[in-house]
């Protein structure tokens, strides 16, 4: 990617994240962003078409980081506690541009998510097909850390060996 590329996208970004805290997703123009990253409209239009794609590609790029840095996915079954641990830590790791941008379609995010972690038990030579609710429980895994980690960091890292034991007990229960 060329480099005026590369700065040009980031200053949309950061005026992205900057705008985000203020207001909702909704309320942001690309006029205003624009001015905030001292780019043209017309610059903004040749990267994204709405503010909306920027948010979904944005989306994107988090899920395939968070699900890169997962390692192995099929942990959610062999190894469920190391899954939560690896999971969750991705998602703190966003922090809280993570939270503002997501607050606002989290529900849609973590099944973009689910639907990623699938794709990575599959390509890693897992068929979660074999366990017929493990959508639902990624789902639940999911929005529970994203719900915990917008409510309480502090409360999500305090209870997260709860969260483990509840989750293995119930990967022990499909099998």
């Amino acid at each position: 990617m060329d480099l005026r590329v590369k700065k040009t996208k980031k200053a949309i970004r950061r005026a992205f994240f900057e705008l985000i805290r203020q207001k909702p997703v909704e309320k942001i123009t690309v006029r205003e962003l624009s001015e905030l990253a001292e780019i043209n409209k017309t610059t903004f239009y040749a990267h994204y078409d709405t503010i909306y794609d920027l948010v979904d590609q944005l989306e994107q790029e988090m899920i395939e980081t968070i699900v890169e840095r997962m390692g192995a996915a099929q942990e959610l079954v062999t190894d469920p506690a190391a899954f939560v641990h690896a999971l969750a830590e991705n998602i703190f790791t966003y922090g809280e541009d993570f939270e503002q941008m997501f607050s606002f379609a989290m529900p849609q995010f973590a099944g973009h998510l689910k639907e990623a972690i699938l794709r990575k038990v599959e390509a890693d030579g897992y068929a979660p097909k074999q366990y017929e609710n493990i959508g639902a429980l990624l789902i639940f895994i999911v929005n529970g850390l994203m719900g915990l980690r917008n409510a309480s960091p502090e409360l999500a890292e305090e209870q997260m060996e709860t969260i483990v034991k509840f989750v293995a007990g119930g990967v022990r229960g499909m099998r």
